[in-house]
């Protein structure tokens, strides 16, 4: 059982032999040795984990732009050995300065100063962009690194994409825990026998620290393999990793993949763009509360702080003009992160180039670092350009009368359902293991010609998930919407999907995306996620036509039924398998075949999310920050659970009175009374109750 997941937490897996103290986005093998990286000796720098990501697109979908990135990300970790501070003066590549280097995008050192050899920040990351020869695939690469003090080193690697790439890297709430899912992208099982947490290197089978569910580090082809690790000391919030894992396969052929970046507090988030809900009524916070949604995209001011001290609303805040005013925002739990920009990749502005966007990244790092960045894009072919540069990345690609940047998207082409999940794949590819939040459509007033209907927002909002989104905010859940007979059908759909989300939040924050799924129809599209001791399946429909004109088209989607076919893990048992609804779990009328299950499914408007596991008998832990969010409004933070959290039980002098399904309770009519609550989950487990709310 691992410790569950809280809005105070930090953390995830590591794995491998290399030492990152700080790293911006991910990292994906291009060394090609097969022995562990070299270390240098005292008085000698060494560039350690050179790695290659390469630019993917999916070339089904022409956008508007002409750009081709025909490149990839190369970064690099170089270690100071000396007792006195350095500073990284001059980078070659293939002897060319970097700042002069061919189809250079952007490139920056992370922390830009060396600390002395032993402590925390000894390390730092170069990473380089670049959208030509010579940092693309099959090149040949060497670097070589100066530093003020007159260290020099050099370093060479044929750049290429690697076979295993590190997923995920989330952390226990208490920090003490990483846990790192490995995915095997070839035809051939690996098994790890190499692990490092920066540059505590941790071996497989003989080190207690390092786990594996069942005990086998064996990852599977086209399958996840989950790691967990012990930390020496509670990871720092922010904390930047750098995980490498050594593999060897089948044929005796050694690889390594890094994943590198910066902790941020583990959960899977549930927001909306609405930057006006600070200036609306309490009636309006309650409504927002009651869906759930627990952060917002806040516009740059300070009325933010009200939403968390009363209602326990975080917001993403955005750009601030004066950098006081960021400073001053340092560890306000109010903030969930920092929105630095929103999709820089359709702008022609010099602040929307990548360079700009990772040099204001940067200075936000500088002025609040215990805050992460989250920057937005729309274009697939620049996701690897600029979506290693924050600490959060997403993007917003709507399918239904909406703008997109796909070709001739609403004017002569109806887009199809199915891009959801295409650019959310496409995201990962590029970033991974960068958590993803995703923006999906629900209802706009003028950023499209008509409204989603039930089945779209749902679907959009489960496809991303199948891509591997750590977060949706919508576009929008909008308060202002409500009893307006246009959005009905979106704003109703809104709270149904989180409310399955909720019952399967811990298993969404620290599993891993897997297609070991398949249906006998083509309508049906699945996915699992799987996490240490059960799986999520999720089925949607795609059968649906599109008609009428492209800049007005009707989407009408039609009933499927048929069965999903899930090869489950070993780990995870299959005793139990329910389906779960809004409002809870039901039975399925399941078939059982050693570890494969067949699941019959009937999709109309939503889709179908089910669990496999065995039974649920831990309780959720208790909520915390219950307070009065108006005199007779109670509010507190959404209940954690090491699966999810399907309501909760109120109490007046621990006695229960009345239960809520969000986190949010009225009328209370006794302020004299003590009020706590406690969350229940889906199997009827009830936790402990929480500290009485605060006046």
């Amino acid at each position: 059982m691992r410790a569950q997941s809280g809005r105070r937490g930090v953390g995830r897996t590591g794995v491998a032999l290399l030492a990152v103290v700080a790293v911006v986005g991910l990292v994906t093998v291009a060394c090609v040795s097969t022995v562990p990286p070299p270390t240098g000796a005292l008085g000698s720098a060494t560039v350690e984990g050179m790695t290659f990501v390469p630019a993917t697109r999916d070339a089904r979908y022409v956008e508007e732009s002409p750009y081709n990135d025909g490149g990839g990300l190369l970064l690099f970790r170089v270690d100071n050995p000396n007792p006195t501070t350095d500073r990284i003066e001059q980078v070659l590549v293939n002897g060319i300065p970097v700042e002069s280097l061919p189809g250079l995008k952007w490139w920056r050192v992370w922390p830009p100063e060396l600390g002395p050899a032993g402590s925390p920040t000894s390390s730092a990351v170069v990473t380089i962009k670049g959208i030509t020869a010579p940092l693309r695939a099959d090149e040949q690469v060497q670097v070589d690194v100066e530093t003020e003090n007159g260290l020099t080193v050099t370093r060479s690697a044929k750049l290429r994409g690697a076979v295993l790439k590190v997923g995920s890297i989330v952390a226990s709430a208490d920090r003490t825990e990483l846990f790192v899912t490995v995915r095997n992208r070839s035809d051939v099982a690996y098994t790890v026998n190499h692990l490092a947490v920066n540059d505590d290197v941790r071996i497989p089978v003989t080190d207690p620290s390092v786990s594996t569910p069942d005990g086998d580090w064996t990852v599977e082809p086209d399958r996840v393999l989950l790691i967990r690790i012990q930390l020496d000391a509670p990871a720092p919030v922010m904390a930047p990793v750098a995980l490498q894992v050594g593999a060897i396969g089948l044929g005796g052929q050694q690889e390594w993949v890094l994943g590198a970046l910066r902790l941020i507090e583990p959960e899977f988030d549930l927001g909306t763009w609405h930057s006006e809900l600070p200036d609306r009524s309490d009636e309006a916070k309650q409504a927002t509360k009651q869906v759930p949604v627990d952060q917002i995209v806040g516009g740059a001011s300070p009325k933010f702080a009200e939403l968390w001290d009363r209602w326990r609303i975080q917001t993403n805040a955005q750009r601030f003009a004066n950098p006081a005013t960021v400073a001053a925002q340092q560890n306000n739990p109010g903030i969930r992160s920092w929105l630095l920009s929103d999709e820089p990749d359709l702008g022609d502005e010099p602040e929307d180039t990548s360079a700009a966007v990772a040099a204001r990244v940067d200075q936000y790092r500088a002025l609040d670092p215990t805050h992460p960045m989250w920057v937005n894009f729309a274009m697939q072919r620049k996701f690897n350009e600029y979506g290693q540069i924050p600490d959060i990345t997403g993007h917003d690609h709507y399918v239904v009368c909406a703008p997109n940047a796909i070709f001739g998207s609403n004017w002569a082409r109806n887009a199809d359902m199915i891009e959801a999940l295409d650019y959310t794949d496409v995201l990962k590819d590029n970033t991974e293991p960068l958590p993803m939040w995703i923006w999906p459509q629900l209802a706009a007033s003028s950023a499209w010609n008509c409204q989603p209907s039930a089945w779209a927002v749902s679907t959009q909002f489960w496809l991303s998930v199948m891509g591997g989104a750590d977060g949706i905010n919508w576009f929008v859940w909008n308060s202002d919407y409500l009893g307006d007979p246009q959005y009905a059908a979106a704003m109703a759909q809104a709270p149904r999907d989180v409310g399955v989300v909720r019952q399967v939040r811990d298993v969404l924050t620290y599993g891993e995306v897997e297609e070991s799924s398949s249906a006998d129809s083509p309508y049906i599209k699945t996915r699992t996620i799987v996490g240490e001791e059960r799986q999520v399946v999720v089925a949607c429909n795609l059968r649906y036509t599109a008609n009428g004109p492209p800049w007005y088209p009707t989407y009408w989607n039609y009933p499927v039924s048929g069965n999903v076919t899930v090869d489950v893990p070993d780990w995870v048992s299959t005793s139990t398998i329910r389906r779960v609804t809004p409002t809870g779990t039901e039975a399925v009328a399941a078939t059982v075949a050693g570890q494969s299950v067949t699941l019959p499914v009937a999709l109309d408007d939503e889709c179908a999310v089910f669990t496999i596991g065995a039974p649920d008998t831990a309780p959720p832990a208790a909520p915390e920050g219950l307070t009065f969010a108006t005199p007779d409004t109670l509010a507190w933070i959404e209940g954690r659970d090491d699966v999810g959290v399907a309501g909760y039980v109120v109490y007046r002098n621990g006695i229960e009175v009345a239960s809520a399904q969000n986190a949010v309770y009225v009328p209370v009519d006794d302020l004299l009374s003590v009020w706590t609550v406690a969350a229940f989950d889906s199997a009827g487990n009830v936790g402990p109750q929480s500290a009485p709310a605060a006046p």
